[in-house]
Order: structure tokens, then C-alpha cells, then sequence
């Protein structure tokens, strides 16, 4: 179990196997083996995140303290004696040395805080001493950089002939689609792109890339693609001349299939694979009509222009298989290019504002750092890190990215080679964060693949310390049923071997499963679940806190966060109480509309609805009549008839006023401000004051920086507070609680949504880029079977998100200690429902008329 000199330990900790623990006893080991009592500074522990640092530090500390006490508590009594026997040491002489260990780290806490640290601590300390000679300040909030990005490239594309062009065809473009056009948006959503870690090497590639050599792309890709369009298109008229040359009639072919094949043809109806099972099938055996087709004359003619008919749509198939491939990457690269190509401004903006604020970004880390080290020159703080450090721990390798893994790699295989040592600890099956960065498949490489700068020890921490038995029995029959459904036989291999043991000491537990049979009402249905659950749980003896509810996404935590509170229970939410879903701030926000678009009438009317579901006045005529007859007055005649108070909000008392006076006036016109809904008028206008900061004292500016943040701005509740916890299941990885409840277990495995993709083309037919980037394949690339390439990234793609998902499942039914509640609704094999279902099968349980599943007995375990 503990390290030995020169080998890479890589342990596989599936979820509660209590790795914190296990990192905390190798990282003693290290220190209390050592002659020297400040060991610790040659120790290096890199964690994901902050609690997790501070965890890893409080523990440590802790078993220092106690070990350095002549009589040691009785719960540090079993790890002082493994540690005293492993290190063939007497008790006397690792009190000693604990005391002595103990001293240094107090006289120098700083070294010993330090070197257990967050990944990025870690990289923005390098970068500092890379830097030092400069001023450099860390610009945290991404968003808020980039949205002053946008500001200024939207000011230098509208002044300068140029760009506007390139704006304005990509307007039309946008909306000849029927699309909304948003255009700061689309702007933001490029320079997202430019910055995120997942697109260094491809935009590396594409910055560089002008203007003019876009629009030649541009054109090079229209002509290609309406060359194609136009052979199709010949080859569909070609089909309906045939026949009316030789009189054949369309309803005489078997299933009208042959006339509609071609008609997609010569209405440019391709994109989606026109080529089915059916006709291919009857083609080859050359049936052009069916068996009992009666109309002697036309089998005759069919029967003498069948080779004609045939040969055409060979040819047909030929044309269409050679080109589709490209015609689809270029339509689907069509669609960004325009935006794309201002990606060489953008990428200048950046570079100019950094240099003029002195800022790098925080998201922008492990680029620096990468490029210094690989391309660039080798950093000198390396060389003292080199020296500095002999022993390694990483925590949550599987979170870790490319870059983060090639910037520590060096200084771990330096370690190594000089006898030194390095352990990584992580779970392939808890990486659900491959859409910031995280890549599981630095772990996988790891443990499958041969190494010639060091030994690997690799193995598997099995024991559960974390769940009750049925909990844990229930998790390894269900995803050892569930990997059989990816192709990848790693993927498969991870889950397949996934069997953890009980501790011992952990008899008992119970899971429940619940299909709710009602998809119109499916979200009430889940709510009362619900409710009723938690009212059983409290009669159980459990308390609000015991419980967590975990969700898939925000829309859903905020659903049930309502719906809760409503009904008098106290609910504490990561995915919290969002500001912009009350009435009141909607009151505010939409009465700001009105003042910075007086003829913005679709914001008239909806003020209206919301001031009559305000109650805040009622209509002596019908709603209709009373908007029609006020909707179109000047805007302060507008503001005097829904106030009905002479003078009370004039535009003239808000003119030349602060944005925070104007909703201080608008709270107090409307009466908004109440013991009910104080916490949301106070956070509404705490993010006033922060955004006059940060954009200034517009409207405008104001609304727009609004509409980027009120996703963000939410109400949070103190962690101290015996309250129900709502969160996503990303935000819940690492923690545990006694009760856990899933509701919508019922999310496509498939699923993606912010999903953007690179693909490598050959330069030669795209004017010299290689990777090109698309923002959305499917559901286009599974219809092509014939392109090897595309057909292996596709399936490389599918299976990447079906294992993000699955993982996301696995990491939400492993968080509980006692009770695990699912809650579904049956879906087809696209959803993690189906899987479910399908283990129950396998399980010999299922039963359609039966809609609910346990294992073990209902009740509380724990004294606690």
C-alpha cells in the first residue's frame, strides 16, 4: 500500500473508497520516514479543488498533533500503529518525530499551506515568478472580460466598411434560416471559444487565419457546395424526363420509393441520407414493382428501361457517396465561418486590453504555462521546482486536462528519475467534466499504456467506506449491466471490473426505483414523489439536511426549489434560488425595457401581465380592452395609466438619475418591497450597484449585462441551517449524504448540448486550415456510413458523451451513505431510464404493471 522509490502509484479509487485517507497515510509516511522534521517542503499534493486542499491539510495536521502526544486518542490508535509498524520505528520515536514535524510546520506554515494545493494555485504560482519582473493582475471572471470584448469589437466592426459587411452577410445569412440573430451573443460565444481550454490547439491553428483567406474559404465552399447540389439536382430531373419520355407512370414502382427518391434529388433534398434498406435491396434484386402490380403495359415498360433506371441510380448513389462527406462539413462550416473569420480581431482585442489592464485570465493558465514549457523557452522556476520537490500526489486525475498533465508531467518523471516518488489517485467512472477540460483519458492512457521513464504499480482501491451494503450491491450489479452497452472495450473494461466490497460494518441500507406512468403531468408527478418521500423520511427520524435532492440541471433545481418552498420547507441550493424567476424583479427588469425602448411594445404588454398578476391593480374593463386602449399613448402617458397615481414615476423624476435610484423608485411605485421577498429585492440590487461598476451608468449596457448574468445571480442559504440540499450532480462530486434522491432519472444518454466539435480536413480543400470547427453534428454524421473517418470520429464522439453520461449517473448514485431514491419515467434506449429497466430485467424483477423497486429495508441506519 505504500510508496516505494521510483514507481509511478496509480491508484484506481472508485466513489467512497475514501481516498482523501488514503493520500493522507501515504503523505505521513513520506513525512514520518524522513530523518528531517521539514520534509514537508519536498512534498508536493495537488488537489481539484479548494476543500479538498483544506480537507487534505486539516487531516494531515490533525494526525500530527495527535501523533505528537504521548497518549494518542483511540481513533488515531490503529493508524499510529500501522504507521509505527510499516516504518519499523518503536512509538517512542515517532512521537518524537511528530513533535518535531509538528514544530517546523508551525514555524513555517506558509511552505507546509502551500504545497497542498489546487492544481490552478499551483500554475498561477509559476506564472507569477515567470511574470515577477512584471505587474500582472488574475482576472477571474472570463465572462466579465470577454463581455467588454465584445463591447469594443462590436464598436470597431460597426465603424469600419469591412467587417460590416462580413456582419451584415452574416445577419442575412441567420435569418434568411428563420433564426434569431443576437449578434452580441454569437460574438461572445466565438471569444468563449477562443479562450477555453479544450480549443488551444485548434484555434492556435485558425487565429492566424486573415479575413481575405476566410472569404476565399467562403467562396471556395459555396461553389463546391452548389456543384454538388446542381449534379443531384440533374440527376433527379434526369429520372422524372426518363419517365415522361417513356410514358411510365410513378405509382407503377413497388412503394412509390424510386419516384421519392428522386424527387429529393431534384428539390436539393440531401442532406439527410435519401438511401434506405427497402429500395437498395430491391434495386439489387431487381424489383421495380411489386408481385401483384396488375397493369401489364407499364411492367412492360418499366421491365425494358429497367437497365436505364438502374445504371441511373448507380450513378446517382456513385456521385452522391464520393461527395457527401464534404458537402456536409462544408454546409455545416458554412454556417460559423462568417463569424469565424473575425476571429484574427478578436484575438487582437484580447491581446490589448490584457496588455493595457496588465490581466492574464485565469482560464488562460495552462496555456501560458504549456506554451513556455513545450514551445518555448524552459522556465528557470522549473529548474528550482525540479530541485525542490522529490515526492508527488495527485488527487482526482481524472478531472485533470491535457495541458495540466503535460505542465506536472515534467517535474513527476524528473522526480522519479531521481529516486524520488509520485502518486496519482483517481476514478475514470467520476469524470464528468470533459466540457471544461477534464480528459479521463489521460488516467486510461496511464493504466493501460507502457512507459519507458519509470515503473507503474497500478491498483484498486475496493472497499466501500462510504454507502451501506444495499447501496453498494445495488451500484455493482446495475453498471456492471450497463457496460455492455458501449463499443469501447475500455470503456467497457471500466465498468465491467467495477465491483466494490462492503465494509463490515455498514450492514443494511435501502434503494428505491419509481417509474412515474404520466408523461403530460411528468414534472408534477416527480413533485409529489417527492414531497411525499420527505415527509416520510422526517417520520423516519431523519432530518432536512440528511437529504439531498440531485439534478441534472439548473431548470429543474429551480422547479423543485420553488415548489418546496411554497409548501413551507426550507430548502438550501447550490443550484439556488434564481432572482431572475421573480415576479417582482421581472416587474423591474421589464420596466427598464420600457425606458430604454419607449416603442418596445411586446415589453408594454408583458409589464401589464405581470403588474395583474402583481395584483397590482385591476382592470374596470376586460385586460384586452384596457391594453389596447394604453398600449400606443407616449410613454409617460403609458406610465400614468398603469400607476394610476398622478405624478408617482414620471420620467422627469428618473432623468439624469443612477440605474440603482431608478429601481429604488420603480420598488417603491409598485409597492414590491415586502417581509416575503426582501432577500431577492436586496440581491437585485446588490447586482445594480455591481454592474454599475462594471459597465457603467447605461440602460442599455445595463440590460445587456444583465441578460449575460441573470442565469448566475441567485439567492444562497447558509450551509448552518437544518434545511433540504438542491444541487446539479456535477456540483454534489465528492460529497455524500445520508439520504439521496434522483428525480428525472431519465436524461439522454446521448445528450450534449453545449457540445462543439473540431474535425481534421485535408488542407488542400479548405484553403490551407486543417481543423475545422462545427457546432453541431448531429444528427447529420450518423447517416454516413461509406466515410471511414468520419464514420470513426463520429462513433469516437457518440462514445465519449454516452460514457459523460453514464459517469454522471454513476457519480449521482454514489453519493449516499444510507437511502438512494430514483425517480423516472420509461424511455426509449436512448435514456438512462432504459438501463435501468433493463438491469431489473436481467434481475429476473421486472414487471409492467409494477412501478416501484427496493432493495433492503426502509429505515434509518445510522444514530446520528
Amino acid at each position: 500500500m505504500l510508496i516505494l522509490p521510483s514507481t509511478l502509484k496509480i491508484y484506481n479509487a472508485s466513489a467512497g473508497s475514501g481516498k482523501t485517507t488514503f493520500l493522507v497515510i501515504n503523505y505521513l509516511y513520506i513525512l514520518l520516514k524522513s530523518p528531517y522534521p521539514d520534509e514537508y517542503k519536498r512534498v508536493l499534493a495537488l488537489t481539484f479543488t479548494k476543500k479538498a486542499s483544506e480537507e487534505m491539510k486539516n487531516r494531515i495536521l490533525q494526525c500530527i498533533k495527535e501523533f505528537s502526544n504521548k497518549k494518542v486518542k483511540k481513533e488515531y490508535c490503529s493508524l499510529f500503529n500501522y504507521i509505527t509498524k510499516n516504518l519499523s520505528l518503536t512509538k517512542d520515536q515517532l512521537y518524537q518525530r511528530s513533535e518535531k514535524i509538528l514544530f517546523s510546520i508551525l514555524h513555517d506554515f506558509y511552505s507546509f499551506s502551500r504545497n497542498i494545493s489546487t492544481i490552478d494555485k499551483f500554475t498561477y504560482n509559476i506564472i507569477r515568478s515567470i511574470f515577477s519582473e512584471k505587474e500582472i493582475h488574475l482576472e477571474m471572471d472570463t465572462d466579465r472580460f470577454l463581455f467588454k470584448i465584445v463591447e469594443n469589437i462590436l464598436y470597431k466592426l460597426k465603424n469600419t466598411e469591412k467587417w460590416s459587411n462580413v456582419l451584415i452577410q452574416s445577419s442575412l445569412e441567420k435569418l434568411k434560416k428563420g433564426k434569431n440573430w443576437d449578434l452580441r451573443k454569437e460574438l461572445f460565444k466565438i471569444a468563449h471559444v477562443m479562450v477555453e481550454e479544450n480549443n488551444f490547439f485548434p484555434i492556435k491553428k485558425i487565429k492566424n487565419f486573415s479575413l481575405e483567406n476566410f472569404l476565399q474559404l467562403k467562396n471556395i465552399l459555396i461553389k463546391r457546395t452548389k456543384e454538388f447540389e446542381k449534379k443531384c439536382k440533374k440527376k433527379g430531373e434526369k429520372f422524372f424526363q426518363l419517365l415522361e419520355k417513356t410514358s411510365i407512370q410513378e405509382h407503377s414502382f413497388i412503394h412509390l420509393d424510386l419516384p421519392r427518391f428522386f424527387l429529393k434529388f431534384k428539390n436539393g433534398n440531401i442532406f439527410f441520407n435519401p438511401f434506405h434498406e427497402r429500395i437498395e435491396k430491391n434495386i439489387q434484386k431487381g424489383i421495380f414493382y411489386s408481385k401483384s402490380f396488375s397493369d401489364l403495359s407499364q411492367r412492360i415498360l418499366i421491365e425494358k428501361n429497367q437497365k436505364k433506371i438502374f445504371l441511373l441510380y448507380e450513378k446517382t448513389k456513385s456521385i452522391y457517396k464520393k461527395n457527401i462527406s464534404n458537402y456536409l462539413l462544408d454546409k455545416l462550416f458554412l454556417k460559423n465561418i462568417s463569424l469565424l473569420s473575425i476571429i484574427h480581431e478578436i484575438e487582437k482585442e484580447i491581446h490589448s486590453i490584457k496588455n493595457e489592464k496588465k490581466i492574464i485570465l485565469n482560464a488562460e493558465l495552462n496555456k501560458i504555462l504549456y506554451e513556455r514549457i513545450v514551445e518555448g523557452t524552459f522556465p528557470n522556476i522549473y529548474e528550482k521546482i525540479g530541485i525542490q520537490y522529490k515526492h508527488y500526489f495527485i488527487d482526482e486525475f481524472q478531472d485533470i486536462s491535457f495541458l495540466q498533465w503535460q505542465n506536472i508531467k515534467i517535474l513527476v518523471e524528473n522526480a522519479l528519475s531521481e529516486n524520488g516518488s509520485a502518486m496519482i489517485v483517481g476514478d475514470p467512472k467520476q469524470s464528468i467534466y470533459r466540457w471544461r477540460g477534464g480528459d479521463s483519458k489521460q488516467f486510461i492512457n496511464l493504466i493501460y499504456s507502457k512507459s519507458n521513464h519509470y515503473k507503474k504499480d497500478i491498483k484498486t482501491i475496493e472497499k466501500n467506506f462510504r454507502s451501506y451494503e444495499e447501496i453498494v450491491k445495488f451500484n455493482n450489479l446495475l453498471y456492471q449491466s450497463i457496460s455492455k452497452i458501449f463499443h469501447s472495450t475500455i470503456y467497457q473494461d471500466i465498468y465491467t471490473n467495477y465491483k466494490q466490497k462492503i465494509d463490515k460494518k455498514k450492514y443494511g441500507g435501502y434503494v428505491e426505483i419509481n417509474f412515474i406512468n404520466d408523461s403530460k403531468n411528468y414534472k408534477e408527478h416527480i413533485y409529489s414523489n417527492i414531497k411525499n418521500k420527505i415527509e416520510k423520511l422526517l417520520k423516519q427520524k431523519y432530518v432536512l439536511s440528511d437529504i439531498a435532492i440531485l439534478v441534472r440541471n439548473n431548470e429543474q433545481g429551480h422547479f423543485l426549489s420553488e415548489k418546496l418552498v411554497k409548501d413551507g420547507i426550507i430548502v438550501n441550493t447550490s443550484v439556488s434560488l434564481l432572482i431572475k424567476n421573480h415576479l417582482e424583479i421581472q416587474i423591474i427588469i421589464n420596466f427598464f425595457y420600457i425606458i430604454a425602448y419607449p416603442h418596445f411594445y411586446q415589453k408594454r404588454v408583458l409589464l401589464i401581465f405581470l403588474l395583474l398578476k402583481k395584483k397590482f391593480f385591476r382592470t374596470k374593463k376586460n385586460d384586452h380592452d384596457f391594453i389596447t386602449k394604453i398600449l400606443f399613448l407616449p410613454l409617460d402617458l403609458f406610465l400614468k395609466k398603469i400607476l394610476f397615481k398622478k405624478n408617482s414615476l414620471t420620467l422627469k423624476k428618473l432623468y439624469n438619475k443612477s440605474i440603482y435610484n431608478i429601481s429604488e423608485k420603480i420598488i417603491e411605485a409598485f409597492g414590491l418591497l415586502n417581509k416575503r421577498n426582501s432577500t431577492y429585492i436586496y440581491s437585485f440590487l446588490d447586482f445594480v450597484y455591481r454592474s454599475i461598476k462594471r459597465v457603467g451608468n447605461s440602460v442599455i449596457d445595463f440590460l445587456d449585462y444583465w441578460e449575460f448574468q441573470k442565469e448566475k445571480e441567485s439567492i444562497v442559504i447558509s450551509d448552518h441551517i437544518n434545511a433540504i440540499r438542491i444541487m446539479t450532480i456535477h456540483k454534489s462530486k465528492g460529497l455524500q449524504f445520508p439520504v439521496v434522491l434522483i428525480p428525472f432519472t431519465d436524461w439522454n444518454i446521448f445528450s450534449k448540448e453545449k457540445e462543439k466539435v473540431w474535425i481534421n480536413v485535408n488542407p488542400h480543400l479548405y484553403n490551407g486550415l486543417t481543423p475545422i470547427f462545427l457546432e453541431k453534428i448531429e444528427p447529420y454524421f450518423k447517416y454516413i456510413k461509406h466515410d471511414k473517418n468520419i464514420r470513426n470520429f463520429y462513433e469516437d464522439y457518440l462514445s465519449n458523451i454516452k460514457f459523460d453520461n453514464i459517469n454522471l449517473l454513476y457519480v449521482a448514485t454514489t453519493r449516499s451513505i444510507e437511502q438512494l431514491i430514483l425517480f423516472s419515467k420509461l424511455g426509449n434506449d436512448k435514456s438512462v431510464s432504459f438501463y435501468i429497466k433493463n438491469f431489473l430485467c436481467e434481475k429476473k424483477m421486472w414487471n409492467e404493471k409494477k412501478f416501484q423497486y427496493f432493495f433492503g429495508k426502509e429505515k434509518k441506519n445510522s444514530s446520528s
